[in-house]
């Protein structure tokens, strides 16, 4: 039996466009529930760490979250697992404080520099989620989801 750690399983059928992912090129296509996470979670980092913080946005989708943090509270790395939405993240919501790349929870990029992190919109994808949970506790800082 190998010891290696199993990728994080997402269900069948998650394309870019299967109707589970909000996408479009600006927030104003997105919806409005979506959005409310992303401006709570920008309220709060802003009361907890005035002076700006580093966040992660961990399954960051299409990258909408994660330019409506960096904007909101300083730099923002999003990651996501899917090459297809990280190519549409760097496309449409990349800026000066934003960088977007693919890769698992358990990936170096996630190793404890960050001043807080969001993962929003994602359990439910996931055939058990409780891998995923336990890493974000053990790898990642202050976690808002």
């Amino acid at each position: 039996m190998s010891s290696a750690p199993q990728p994080f399983r997402i269900m069948p059928g998650d394309p870019l466009r299967n109707g589970e992912r909000q996408v479009a090129p600006t927030v104003d296509g997105i919806r409005a529930d979506h959005v409310a996470r992303y401006r709570w979670a920008a309220r709060l980092l802003n009361e907890w760490l005035p002076g700006g913080a580093w966040t992660c946005d961990v399954a960051c989708g299409v990258g909408y979250g994660t330019r409506m943090l960096a904007d909101a509270c300083g730099p923002c790395d999003g990651f996501d697992i899917s090459p297809e939405a990280v190519a549409y993240a760097r496309l449409h919501y990349r800026s000066e404080i934003t960088q977007f790349g693919e890769a698992d929870l358990r990936s170096p990029a996630f190793d404890g520099h960050y001043d807080a992190a969001a993962c929003f919109e994602t359990v439910e994808h996931l055939e058990d989620p409780r891998p995923l949970l336990r890493a974000l506790l053990a790898r990642l800082p202050p976690l808002l989801s």
